[in-house]
């Protein structure tokens, strides 16, 4: 029997008059509407966050300061950049790709969010909703692609520079459609976004974001640990997982003593039971593992099995902390415990 995913979230959609319609929009109220990703903002919540405010109204915002691979798209596209709210006290807010409250700005009232659009696995730490919301997730490439979708369901033509920039959202987090990750869904909706961006070669296009993803050199450990990471809660334990792709991943792998210094610091920080950095070569198609202690020793060891290089472990045909880094150390996580 054929699915369609274009319905999954007509299942979650509250009838209430007062509740957010993902199918509607000019039903809903759009006063101090705020659409916001995940803490440590990539380039798909950053982008999905844009492609809502245009199909939904409201603003689109970032939680933390945005990464090179983030500037770099905005000013290939032309697009202004979204502002950085440290407060979200009093508005109404729709998450786009998270779902875990281990992600969420410690500001937001979860009473508050009445849309959830993801791409991601609920488990772990689901936000916990006081209320009905309007919720979406699809297991596909990216929270951008499902924005896509839902423009197009709705018959809404996004202007030239969010069509370019929800596409660089579908090329970031599917490794310009390589990734593991990737479905026909992704790679459909490349296609027609480059064509309303007026992009003929969104290859080179998704090159150049990696190459601008790449340039850490001036960058410290510490904020490379951080840039593209996330907290998640297996059985019970803090899981901290950072991704740095690179084109270059040997700039990053000579740094293994700064990495973890900067772990072990962030570690004690933040209360966390467990903690690991993955340099992934996007050149290679290979990720390179890194942890500091005995315990997280023993995780990574029983989640992969990998060959050993300097004190990285090296994962062959592992780029996806969602489909791979991120499963496969939950599933070592709650069998330990």
């Amino acid at each position: 029997m054929k699915f369609s995913y274009a319905l999954l979230s007509l299942a979650f959609i509250s009838t209430s008059s007062s509740a957010f319609e993902l199918n509607d929009p000019q039903k809903n109220n759009t006063q101090n509407l705020i659409w916001t990703g995940h803490l440590s903002p990539d380039t798909d919540s950053m982008t999905a966050a844009i492609a809502a405010a245009h199909i939904y109204g409201g603003t689109a915002v970032v939680p933390q300061k945005i990464n090179p691979e983030s500037r770099f798209v905005l000013e290939y596209c032309q697009a202004e950049t979204p502002l950085q709210l440290d407060d979200f006290t009093g508005k109404q807010v729709g998450l786009v790709d998270f779902n875990q409250k281990t992600q969420l700005h410690k500001t937001i009232d979860p009473s508050s969010i009445t849309a959830i659009i993801d791409h991601h696995a609920i488990g772990g730490s689901p936000v916990n909703l006081a209320q009905v919301a309007a919720v979406d997730i699809r297991p596909w490439g990216s929270a951008a692609t499902i924005l896509a979708d839902r423009a197009a369901s709705l018959s809404i033509s996004l202007p030239q520079q969010a069509a370019c920039t929800t596409l660089a959202g579908i090329l970031s987090d599917t490794l310009v459609l390589q990734s593991a990750t990737t479905t026909r869904y992704d790679r459909d909706y490349a296609l027609k976004l480059a064509e309303q961006a007026g992009i003929s070669d969104f290859h080179s296009f998704g090159e150049q974001m990696l190459i601008a993803k790449s340039d850490l050199s001036g960058t410290d450990a510490a904020a490379i640990l951080t840039m593209d990471y996330k907290t998640f809660e297996y059985a019970g334990k803090k899981v901290g997982i950072g991704v740095a792709e690179t084109l270059t991943a040997e700039q990053l792998t000579d740094r293994k003593d700064e990495f973890i210094t900067a772990m072990q610091v962030y570690k004690k920080a933040n209360n966390l039971d467990h903690l690991f950095f993955s340099v992934t070569d996007t050149k290679n198609k290979q990720a390179n593992l890194l942890w500091i202690d005995k315990a997280d020793a023993a995780l990574a060891r029983a989640a992969f099995q990998g060959q050993d290089a300097d004190g990285w472990l090296v994962l062959k045909n592992v780029t996806s902390r969602k489909r791979q880094i991120g499963p496969a150390i939950q599933r070592a996580v709650e069998a330990a415990n």
